[in-house]
């Protein structure tokens, strides 16, 4: 059976991880949201894994959070939602206006995109 310093070790790497995978599927989100020409079924599963390492992100600092004692609220919980929001509309819209249709979803959410991977990136500076 593991005790805490080892637990919290674990899941402080598993976080470490999964940052970095995040870091790497944000890249080609970006990357396609500023003009990089990407295939749409290859933006869709970018999309599709982004949002599912999220969170995994998410649980995993929910958890180191709770080895501690301590209470966290997440406030990106509406990126998910402007996440599969993204998806959807990457159903409905037609590929000359696709990218922007994508960009307005991500756009809808607050903290955006870009503030959470920001903040996962200094913590996972943190982290090491």
């Amino acid at each position: 059976m593991q005790n805490g310093t080892e637990t919290e070790a674990r899941v402080k790497q598993e976080l470490f991880t999964e940052i970095q995978n995040l870091e790497s599927y944000y890249q080609v989100i970006s990357g396609y949201l500023a003009g990089t020409e990407y295939d749409v079924t290859e933006i869709r599963a970018n999309l599709q894994i982004f949002k599912a390492s999220l969170n995994k992100a998410t649980a995993y600092l929910l958890t180191l959070y709770n080895l501690k004692g301590q209470r966290i609220k997440i406030p990106w919980e509406s990126l998910f939602t402007n996440l599969d929001n993204a998806l959807a509309t990457m159903e409905l819209a037609s590929s000359a206006k696709l990218r922007m249709a994508v960009q307005l979803a991500l756009n809808m959410s607050e903290p955006k995109i870009e503030q959470v991977m920001s903040y996962l990136v200094s913590l996972k500076e943190v982290l090491k």
